[in-house]
C-alpha cells in the first residue's frame, strides 16, 4: 500500500459540531460532463482560444491535466494493483504530451510512487514553454531522467506512454517507431496520455506502429478516432479528465 495514499474523505456530517450547533450538509457538487468526441483541430482550438481570448497559460491547463491523470492511476492502482505495478517508466516525447509526461511523473513522485523518465536523444525543452518548465521541475527533484533505451521496457512495472498526442498525422519514424514496438513487445501494463502514441486521433488509424494501451487517459475530451478503426484494440479503457478548459469553449460541443 502507498504510505502517502490520499486519506478516505469523510462523510458528511448533519449531527451536532463540537461547539453545539448544527452541521449542514455540504452542498452537493455537480459532476463534470465530459464533451462529446472531438477532432484535433477543435482541440487544438480550444487550446488557443484559452490561452490568446481568456488569457490562461498553457502551464495551467498542463498542470490540471498531469493532476487529474495522476488521480486516475491512483484509482487503477487502488483497484488493481497487481495489474498497475510500480516502478512507473515515464517515455516522454519532443512536444506538449512529453510536459503532460513530466507533470503526471512530478505528481505520481510526490505521492510516494516509484517513478522514472525516458527523453528522446538530443530533445531540448524551450525554457519558456509549459513543457521546458515541467521538465525543469522533474531535474530539480532529482527524479531519473535519461536518454531512452529499448531496453529500459525489459523490467516489470507500468509504462506511461506521453511520446505524441493528437498533433501526430503522419507515421512514425525512428527511433519512436523502434520504441512503440519495444514497448508493445513486452507486454507490460502501458497507460496512454492523452492519445496512444502512433494512432491517428481523427480517423482511428495506426500510423506505421501504435501504442496497445491499457487505458488511455485522454484531456478534455474523447477524441474522434478513439471510436473509429484500430482505435479501440489501441485505447483499452478511456478516461475522459477535465484540465480546466472553459465551458464558453466547450459548450455545445
Amino acid at each position: 500500500m502507498n504510505p502517502f495514499s490520499r486519506p478516505e474523505k469523510a462523510e458528511a456530517s448533519s449531527g451536532p459540531s463540537a461547539g453545539g450547533g448544527a452541521c449542514e450538509p455540504a452542498p452537493a457538487r455537480k459532476l463534470w460532463r465530459p464533451p462529446a468526441p472531438q477532432t484535433r483541430e477543435v482541440i487544438r482550438s480550444w487550446d488557443r482560444r484559452a490561452t490568446e481570448e481568456l488569457g490562461i497559460p498553457g502551464l495551467i491547463l498542463m498542470e490540471n491535466a498531469g493532476l487529474s491523470a495522476e488521480r486516475i492511476i491512483e484509482d487503477l492502482i487502488s483497484g488493481e494493483p497487481e495489474a498497475y505495478r510500480e516502478p512507473f517508466l515515464v517515455v516522454c516525447g519532443p512536444g506538449q504530451n512529453g510536459g503532460d509526461g513530466f507533470a503526471v511523473a512530478r505528481h505520481l513522485h510526490t505521492w510516494g510512487f516509484e517513478t522514472a523518465i525516458r527523453v528522446a536523444p538530443g530533445v531540448e525543452y524551450d525554457p519558456g514553454s509549459a513543457s521546458g518548465v515541467n521538465f525543469e521541475i522533474v531535474k530539480r527533484l532529482g527524479l531519473e531522467i535519461r536518454e531512452l533505451d529499448p531496453g529500459d521496457f525489459s523490467g516489470g512495472g507500468t509504462v506511461i506512454d506521453a511520446l505524441f498526442g493528437t498533433g501526430l498525422s503522419r507515421p512514425l519514424r525512428s527511433p519512436f517507431l523502434e520504441w512503440v514496438q519495444a514497448i508493445n513487445a513486452k507486454g507490460r501494463t502501458v497507460i496512454a496520455l492523452d492519445v496512444p502514441s502512433g494512432l491517428d486521433a481523427d480517423t482511428g488509424e495506426i500510423l506505421g506502429e501504435a501504442i496497445r494501451a491499457s487505458d488511455t487517459i485522454t484531456f478534455a475530451a474523447s477524441k474522434r478516432g478513439f471510436e473509429l478503426a484500430r482505435g479501440p484494440e489501441c485505447c483499452g479503457r478511456v478516461h475522459v479528465v477535465d484540465i480546466g478548459m472553459p465551458r464558453e469553449l466547450t459548450r455545445g460541443s
